[in-house]
């Protein structure tokens, strides 16, 4: 088999294994509340009820909890390499959090990395 070939099966099998994954929601460039937090799971432990996952809720309460995470069904296309000089206007926006997962953006968007590392959808 020649190294592309190679390269194309791990690539096949990496996505295989990371489709249908569930996702906790993210929350950006918001900082988690220090003080008053209730975690009602831990996520060393699966103690939450079929469907959910324990995933950190930054909204009141805040803290870890059982909620229903978010599908991750990758799209067909590739992200932009982050160094690429990709015209999207949020291409170079830091602190910015768009997308989860591929689900979150609309049309053939992907949810990708951009040059500050920010989740933001973008075409592949």
């Amino acid at each position: 088999m020649l190294p592309y070939s190679y390269a194309l099966l791990i690539l096949v099998i990496v996505s295989i294994a990371n489709a249908g994954q569930k996702v906790c929601p993210g929350y950006g460039f918001m900082r988690p509340p220090t003080e008053n937090c209730e975690s009602t799971c831990s996520m060393e432990k699966d103690e939450c009820p079929s469907g959910t996952k324990c995933c950190f809720r930054v909204p009141q309460p805040c803290g870890f909890q059982c909620i229903v995470p978010k599908d991750n069904e990758p799209k067909s296309g590739q992200c932009p390499k982050p160094d690429s000089m990709d015209k999207n206007p949020y291409w170079g926006i830091c602190d910015a959090h768009f997308c989860d997962v591929d689900n979150d953006c609309k049309g053939v968007e992907k949810c990708c990395s951009n040059l500050c590392g920010s989740q933001i959808c973008i075409a592949p």
